[in-house]
């Protein structure tokens, strides 16, 4: 096990730390008409949203903070029908340093006058505030002024207004970085609505996260001279980078998703950063460029690792069902017979990068590609990271389909992020409650136990299972309204530190 409090090698080992944020006031605000501003598709019913992301928040913290968990039930039974010691806002919040909360950490960083006026200052120029907002800002107590820039909120003269857009999408934590070892790769991100998000993660990393190592703080940005292009070049040159797209997948080996989110320029900065940090020992990068669209809007939302051995995917993007339906044409008669949809394959393009063993990286030469044309596709990929970088027999390893590839309940599913799983250890994920098709195919094709996060946890409480028994398991959140949100529980997470995982033999 790494003693460092910051560390994550692979997508699968045992979770010790990670960095969430439960839905805030500002999620509650949204309106039809912003959806397409602020990146939803969907009103939520706050109140519900919060109990099922509760629910999210005690799974954590039996698993990686088990005193805590203790002290949030026993306060709970005293007071009965409040969820106070669960939200970042109040006095009684639980604060752990393994189930970490970004407004904990923004109210902590605040407390330094200087970095809250500079932050306050960032804030205030990218949201166009007057200077008496901004005055009235610098004014908050560190614990209103996290609330305020985070939900949009504030409260002037005993009433409560709106001086900027709030981040709804701030819950997905995984898309404002990622820990690469060591490291963090901090994002930048595509739409404008996440900006405010990029400066917060970008304080937090610098001025508490790493506030020892700053230099263990990855930021990209465009060429210096990207603003003398013309518009059009600006367009294919700009640098975008989501942390949904990025997953340290083994020890030595990342994967980075070239989509709507995540720009090629991005990632040929990623490359030559990443292999320039010798300290790091990444060997291998595998690009996997997927086409744009709201349902795929990064890596993650398409497949993600169960285990050594287990994957789960979107079944459009499989080479093996490709070739049965090219072997076996359907029609849309027999659609209409067996209510099974005509297959339609999704081309993916893989591109894989290496350097060798021991190479002192020269920014002057450029990385080697590696031939990936032996890779027959996205399964063929998953199946050689399981037996190349985890040393997993090829017969061992498993793919499952979103809804079971049944239609059309893998594509309903997929839309709810039947595919967007959080491996809490080896073998043991979380995902939603909806999506039954692929819960099924875990039980029937896996041998995995499936149950509610509801009965597990009650079955913490009553001390018939405890969390380190617990193996080859899929834990299902509540999630008619989370998943309104569009992101899974591994949107919903990033990882901070997990324990190295044993390669087989």
């Amino acid at each position: 096990m790494n003693n460092k409090s910051i560390y994550v090698a692979s997508e699968i080992g045992k979770l010790k730390r990670l960095l969430v944020h439960s839905p805030d006031g500002g999620i509650g605000k949204i309106i039809p008409t912003k959806f397409k501003d602020w990146l939803y598709d969907d009103t939520v019913q706050l109140s519900k949203m919060q109990e099922e992301y509760d629910e999210y928040i005690k799974i954590l913290l039996y698993f990686l903070d088990p005193d805590k968990i203790k002290e949030v039930n026993d306060w709970q039974k005293k007071n009965i029908g409040s969820r106070d010691i669960l939200m970042p806002n109040k006095d009684e919040y639980f604060s752990s340093n393994a189930v970490v909360e970004i407004q904990e950490l923004l109210t902590k960083i605040l407390k330094n006058k200087d970095i809250k006026s500079r932050l306050v200052s960032a804030v205030c120029s990218i949201e166009s505030c007057t200077l008496p907002i901004e005055r009235k800002l610098n004014e908050l107590s560190p614990r209103n002024l996290s609330k305020t820039i985070i939900t949009g909120i504030l409260k002037i003269e005993g009433k409560k207004e709106f001086i900027f857009p709030p981040l709804p999408n701030l819950v997905f934590t995984r898309d404002i970085g990622i820990t690469i070892k060591d490291h963090i790769l901090l994002s930048k991100t595509a739409k404008v609505a996440r900006k405010r998000e990029s400066i917060l993660a970008k304080y937090i990393s610098y001025f508490e996260l790493f506030i020892d190592n700053q230099d263990r703080v990855i930021e990209i940005s465009e060429d210096s001279d990207f603003f003398l292009e013309d518009l059009e070049n600006q367009k294919n040159k700009v640098v975008t980078i989501e942390g949904g797209d990025v997953m340290m997948i083994s020890p030595h080996h990342l994967i980075v998703g070239c989509s709507a989110r995540t720009s090629p320029s991005a990632i040929d900065k990623i490359i030559h950063k990443v292999f320039s940090i010798n300290s790091l020992e990444i060997e291998y990068i595998s690009i996997i460029k997927i086409k744009e669209a709201r349902s795929q809007m990064h890596i993650d939302t398409i497949f993600t690792q169960v285990s050594k051995e287990n994957w789960v995917i979107d079944p459009k993007l499989s080479e093996r069902l490709k070739l049965e339906m090219d072997m076996q044409k359907k029609n849309y008669s027999e659609l209409l017979r067996t209510g099974k949809e005509e297959f339609k394959h999704e081309e993916v393009q893989i591109f894989q990068f290496y350097k060798q063993k021991n190479a002192v990286y020269d920014p002057r030469q450029n990385y080697i590609h590696k031939e990936s044309s032996k890779l027959k596709g996205m399964e063929d990929f998953l199946t050689s990271i399981s037996v190349n970088d985890f040393g997993v027999k090829e017969s061992s390893v498993n793919i499952v389909y979103s809804g079971d590839n049944e239609f059309p309940y893998s594509a309903r599913e997929q839309w709810t992020d039947s595919c967007n799983l959080l491996a809490l250890k080896d073998g043991v994920v979380i995902g939603y409650d909806r999506n039954e098709k692929t819960a099924k195919a875990f039980e029937k094709k896996l041998n995995y136990t499936v149950i509610t996060a509801s009965e597990l946890i009650k079955a913490f409480e009553n001390g018939d299972k405890k969390p380190e028994e617990i193996s080859k398991t899929l834990i299902l959140l509540s999630s008619s309204e989370l998943s309104r949100a569009r992101g899974g529980s591994h949107c919903m997470s990033m990882p901070l530190l997990r324990e190295e995982v044993i390669i087989n033999a």
